[in-house]
């Protein structure tokens, strides 16, 4: 006899969880093992299941005898309803009144839509629907990008009524500024204390996660949602901020624990299955060690056989990770323009090919070092560098077979109408766009790169979006991901990144929700140079994905070799 009972989860992130006992049958041990999320639970000797599981293990145990135990209630349908004081400030899209309805049926998940489709609007409904259904008091936002701060703040005043408040917020020679840890301490003080300051007026409370260091910060938040004063986090662009649970920021980030815990990225699985551990833990459904989760997912290999040289037990991880998981893509619900990719190629000048055979000559004269080192891709910037911008690398030679080009594409683009974003990995290059634009009496542009401060940030968004900007230019480090530049209707890349899907993000900045034009993408590539090894792998064969294992090269000479053909 099997029995079956239904009651409140106490390890599950559902609201009932099953709680299976059993004579021992080696079978039906078995069988339980066969489930992604199980609890054993000595005292009682049950295994606890989620609810979800139910249908699968009754259809698996077919040939046991089996009662099962719960309050009717537990099988009536829910239906999930919004309240009904609530009311939507701009114009949902059916997939985002569908996460709306996922959203107040589940408290603890991964919002993981594709790029563009308005997770910041999506999360901010759901949050406003929750106060509303359970008087929540207020809703904690960690963005992973520091950058993110201004952009949640104007997304809050578009898509809501509510007040925002950034935890250090001060103003400063006429300026809204983020203030030092001790202001943002302070801030959380007023905020436990109730007293008439605006941050207490606000439901959004917003930080970056390197604010989780402080251990002052980190406590007096971890005291404020233990004491329901915060009721529901929000964690944006996870995959950025918390790959490692071992660092300082990850211990950190996995000691918050609220009512509501909603994870947020438009890439669930970048370049390693490991970057998952964190997100799974903080969400309740890993409960093993790092170490156990590296052993079980990880092989290993090389020197003293310690080095992560592939993975295993991917489908089982994917199957994890999807039943936490609201993913959409854009192609599925939206009808989105098209994207236009167009492949530019370029020929350098015979000066720059000079510089470009010297700097490949001084290369290949210490190949057996780079390829020693622990990141030769990084070894190589020198390379890419020439194929962009002599001037980068030469006080006598000042070409660019690439900016050429770029002037041409601004100058067409420009005389049509449209608006242009321009990306490279560099700030020499964003550099040197800058002067090319300004030597060819352009000048209605803006830049944004590591250097450009968070409040300065969104203003150009804003002036770009508005019309005050026709060009923005940007490293695709600060301007790839969490902007809206849905103005923009031309993309130049310069170069670009080791990954497409840091690419697709750059992209993605015009192509999301609220674009109504074709989107034409132009990447530019110095013919007979490295770049075009670049894009064969970037582009053609995906974001190297074969060649890179958790950030590291597997066979660092084959590649250096490739790149260098």
């Amino acid at each position: 006899m099997i029995k079956i009972d239904i009651r409140k989860s106490e390890h599950t992130n559902e609201d009932y969880s099953i709680f299976v006992s059993f004579p021992y049958d080696a079978n039906v041990v078995d069988i339980i093992r066969e489930q992604l999320i199980k609890f054993w639970e000595p005292a009682t000797k049950e295994w606890e299941l989620p609810l979800s599981c139910l249908e699968h293990l009754v259809d698996r145990l077919h040939n046991y005898e089996i009662t099962i135990n719960a309050d009717e209630n537990v099988f009536k349908a829910k239906k999930v309803e919004i309240p009904e004081e609530f009311k939507y400030k701009t114009k949902p899209f059916k997939h985002q009144e569908d996460c709306m309805l996922y959203g107040l049926s589940h408290n603890k998940w991964l919002l993981g839509d594709e790029q563009g489709l308005g997770k910041t609007k999506e999360v901010i409904d759901i949050a406003i629907a929750k106060k509303l259904q359970y008087g929540y008091k207020h809703c904690l936002i960690i963005c992973c990008v520091n950058g993110l701060k201004w952009n949640w703040k104007a997304e809050i005043k578009t898509h809501s009524n509510e007040n925002c408040w950034i935890l250090g917020q001060t103003i400063k020679n006429h300026r809204e500024v983020i203030g030092s840890n001790e202001k943002k301490y302070m801030d959380l003080l007023d905020l436990q204390n109730g007293v008439d300051v605006p941050i207490n007026d606000s439901y959004f409370i917003i930080t970056n996660i390197e604010s989780l260091r402080n251990n002052d910060i980190l406590n007096k938040l971890v005291e404020l949602c233990d004491k329901g004063i915060i009721d529901m986090i929000a964690a944006d662009e996870i995959h950025l901020g918390v790959k490692n649970p071992k660092s300082l920021q990850g211990k950190a980030f996995l000691k918050l624990h609220a009512d509501t815990m909603i994870a947020m990225t438009g890439t669930p699985l970048m370049n390693s299955p490991v970057d998952l551990y964190t997100l799974l833990r903080w969400l309740g459904v890993e409960t093993h060690s790092f170490y156990t989760f590296q052993q079980h997912y990880c092989s290993y290999g090389g020197y003293g056989g310690y080095e992560i040289i592939g993975y295993k037990n991917l489908d089982e991880l994917q199957k994890r990770l999807d039943a936490i998981m609201l993913r959409r893509r854009k192609a599925d619900v939206l009808d989105l323009p098209e994207k236009i990719y167009i492949k530019e190629y370029v020929e350098m000048t015979s000066k720059q090919a000079q510089i470009y055979k010297e700097v490949t000559m001084d290369i290949q004269a210490h190949i057996d070092q780079i390829k020693k080192a622990n990141n030769p891709l990084a070894e190589l910037i020198r390379l890419r560098q020439a194929t962009g911008y002599t001037g980068i690398l030469s006080s006598q030679v000042e070409e660019s077979a690439k900016l050429d080009r770029m002037i041409e594409i601004v100058q067409e683009s420009l005389s049509n109408g449209k608006k242009v974003v321009i990306f490279s990995n560099w700030t020499q290059i964003t550099n040197a766009v800058e002067y090319y634009l300004a030597e060819n009496e352009i000048y209605n542009y803006a830049s944004i790169t590591g250097d450009t401060k968070d409040d300065e940030r969104q203003l150009i968004v804003d002036g770009f979006q508005s019309g005050q900007f026709d060009i923005v230019i940007g490293t695709i480090g600060a301007m790839g991901t969490g902007l809206t530049l849905t103005a923009g209707t031309v993309e130049i890349f310069m170069d670009e990144p080791w990954n497409r899907a840091k690419k697709e993000q750059a992209e993605d900045r015009c192509h999301r929700v609220g674009q109504t034009n074709n989107l034409t993408i132009y990447t530019l590539i110095t013919k007979g140079t490295i770049d075009e090894r670049i894009y064969e792998l970037v582009e053609e064969k995906g974001a190297m994905a074969d060649l890179l294992v958790d950030g590291k090269v597997k066979d660092k000479g084959a590649l250096v070799d490739y790149l260098l053909s």
